[in-house]
């Protein structure tokens, strides 16, 4: 009698255990916005503050269908101008992606290898002072695993007014790395491709390389490879190419409910940091990505662009892995799944591209407002509705699977621990 009474209570009690574990699974991997094509503009508007943020666009869409694309807020305050789908801005380091997508690119081409030293292809030496016999590789450059530095100091001082903008990387990069105008070149004390530690001016030594091998100006390859097979008309590395109609102000936040209007400028390594867009042209070059379209590279190569670079030699800190200026990470904005993409930002931009490897769904938001610690937890919650939306497409049985649904359930339960 003890024996099964001991047994009973021991059931009842894995019972509860599974009823309380499972509770808390649902309620931690719980979809709080529950936004669908009827409730998504009301969502983006309740966590909108204009106080706080002045304008942006918001896009979702997988390889083939816009599901929903929109502006809101202002371009220009004092104006009332409005921030709409056509509206350009600098979208910070989105603009590596380009890097990546020109990198392969001119591997197809056969101008370029991946895998090759970068020595091969300069005509000053690019090496770590620590570790002379160990080649830096093109790879490890557009995985920020090359052990260059990020050296902030540097990038900051190179904010240029748009007419001082040099379209060759050539007179940067021989000052930087050649001459040593900015100082000595910072390396970390750690073998090329041991860590990963992201480096603005590793990114642009890459595009240089490009313009060396192709014999054409990073801006001319873009164009000629990237914009005009997939008609990207709004998008350019200099805003003297821009429409003044469509072209935003930016804006700071100062405090809990203030923004103020500040300039901003372009670097002379300006692709890392200076494609200017709009979420039209955006979205139609992330779909193009999604499709594999062979208008812009080989099927084959989209591959390698996205496939994990990283492997656990690599010391990472920072995100779950990297393709080629692509990252791949999980927990973007609190999101538990694995997401393909890049964030941009400065004090006054504030960006994120990113999309679902797995379901194909794509999610972008460009804002001329730089997230601080005032509107960060906005910021955080209008990205989240728009994959709250995600989760309703990926979920609808005409569009969905169940594949999907189970690929979405996990990557949130995985995303609890």
């Amino acid at each position: 009698m003890r024996i099964k009474k001991i047994i009973i209570t021991t059931i009842i009690l894995l019972v509860l255990l599974l009823a309380g574990g499972v509770s808390f699974l649902l309620y931690e991997t719980k979809d709080e916005i529950k936004a669908d094509f009827a409730s998504i503009d009301k969502h983006l508007l309740s966590f909108y503050n204009k106080k706080r943020t002045a304008g942006f666009a918001v896009a979702v869409f997988d390889a083939d269908t816009v599901y929903f694309k929109k502006g809101y807020g202002f371009a220009d305050v004092d104006s009332q101008k409005p921030y709409t789908t056509s509206t350009q801005q600098y979208v910070a380091s989105i603009s590596k992606t380009l890097i990546g997508i020109s990198l392969v690119k001119a591997a197809e081409l056969g101008i370029l290898e991946l895998d090759a030293p970068i020595n091969n292809y300069l005509s000053f030496e690019v090496t770590n002072p620590n570790f002379k016999e160990t080649d830096i590789t093109l790879r490890q450059l557009a995985t920020h695993a090359s052990s260059l530095d990020y050296n902030e100091a540097v990038v900051e001082s190179l904010y240029v007014t748009d007419s001082l903008k040099d379209a060759s990387l050539t007179p940067i990069m021989k000052d930087y790395f050649e001459h040593k105008k900015y100082g000595k070149v910072s390396f970390g004390n750690y073998m090329p491709g041991n860590r990963f530690n992201y480096s603005n001016i590793g990114a642009s030594l890459a595009a240089y390389i490009i313009e060396k091998q192709s014999g054409l100006t990073f801006n001319e390859f873009t164009k000629k490879y990237i914009f005009e097979p997939l008609d990207l008309g709004s998008s350019t590395w200099f805003e003297s190419e821009t429409d003044p109609a469509n072209f935003t102000s930016y804006y700071e936040s100062t405090g809990k409910d203030e923004i103020k209007e500040v300039s901003t400028e372009g670097v002379k390594m300006y692709p890392s940091r200076d494609l200017i867009t709009n979420i039209d042209d955006l979205t139609t070059f992330c779909q193009a990505i999604l499709k594999k379209d062979e208008v812009l590279l080989a099927k084959s190569s989209f591959d390698n662009l996205l496939e994990v670079q990283l492997d656990g030699k690599v010391q990472n800190e920072v995100i779950d892995n990297s393709g080629l200026f692509f990252m791949i990470d999980r927990n973007q904005y609190g999101v538990p799944y694995s997401l393909t993409g890049m964030n941009g930002g400065d004090n006054c931009i504030n960006t994120m591209m990113w999309f679902d490897q797995k379901t194909g769904l794509g999610y972008i938001f460009l804002g001329n407002t730089g997230q601080s610690e005032f509107n960060r937890i906005n910021h955080i919650w209008l990205f989240r509705s728009l994959v709250s939306l995600g989760d309703h497409i990926a979920f609808k049985s005409d569009q969905g699977s169940f594949s999907n649904r189970w690929h979405n359930w996990s990557s949130r339960i995985r995303g609890v621990f």
